[in-house]
């Protein structure tokens, strides 16, 4: 379920007021006080589009490179929760198996060869996991609180983990909104999408498998219409640890 970014005077009312009748009749076992309190958004979703370019520049990186490897993305927003990254490119940088480490110097050289248009569309953080799944590790958590420290209040940012099996992990934070989307809140789309769905369906008409000639396969009631991105990606999300990188 997505969260709130910014805490807003009702949370903190709220928190204030929970937190003083846990304080009225509190024994501590050890002299320590602790508490926390979550806070989610009802039924926020977000749909992000990837342009056939960013999508096939994506899976080449992520199926080409054996270590991993960091992008940026130029992404926009479209209408109050839907977001397009128009295309990705990959900044100067040090990889291994489990890391990487961008190149600062080259790094503020490569952000200078973008014009001021461009550059205020860099909105988009991806890596890759190599043989582990695409669950962000502490560091990449570090990592984007620091992001987060520099988005002023209607901006926006993205941020994608990608594995070889093209699993993702994906976060938008909308500041304009104050909402943080996450994975089941974000829905994955490529532009261009339905064309090919299309191409699909009728493929699938006239492509069957052949059954043994000792089975009898009941018929299967007909499968609704998937996006590309779901019969390539389907819904998956894997675990796993690394470590990341500074920028």
């Amino acid at each position: 379920m997505s969260k709130p970014i910014r805490v807003t005077n009702k949370m903190k009312k709220e928190a204030q007021t929970e937190f003083a009748a846990l304080l009225a009749d509190l024994k501590m076992s050890d002299g320590e006080i602790r508490y926390s309190k979550a806070f989610k958004c009802k039924d926020a979703e977000a749909t992000l589009w990837l342009t056939p370019l960013a999508y096939s520049k994506t899976v080449a990186l992520v199926t080409t490179f054996s270590d991993e490897v960091a992008w940026h993305g130029l992404a926009t927003r479209k209408g109050k929760s839907e977001f397009v990254v128009e295309d990705i490119f990959i900044y100067p940088q040090e990889v291994t198996g489990s890391t990487v480490n961008t190149d600062q110097e080259g790094y503020t050289k490569w952000l200078y060869e973008f014009d001021d248009e461009s550059f205020g569309k860099i909105r988009m953080q991806g890596h890759s996991h190599v043989n582990m799944g695409v669950t962000p590790s502490g560091v990449d958590s570090g990592h984007r609180e620091k992001i987060l420290d520099q988005l002023d209040a209607d901006m926006f940012y993205i941020f994608m983990v990608w594995n070889k099996s093209l699993k993702t992990h994906t976060l938008i934070y909308d500041m304009a909104n104050n909402i943080l989307y996450e994975d089941d809140d974000v829905t994955v789309k490529i532009l261009g999408d339905d064309a090919l769905g299309e191409f699909l369906a009728d493929a699938e008409k006239k492509v069957r498998k052949k059954s043994a000639a000792y089975k009898v396969k009941k018929k299967d009631a007909p499968e609704p219409p998937r996006s590309i991105w779901d019969r390539a990606h389907g819904h998956g999300f894997g675990n796993g640890l690394h470590d990341y990188y500074d920028l």
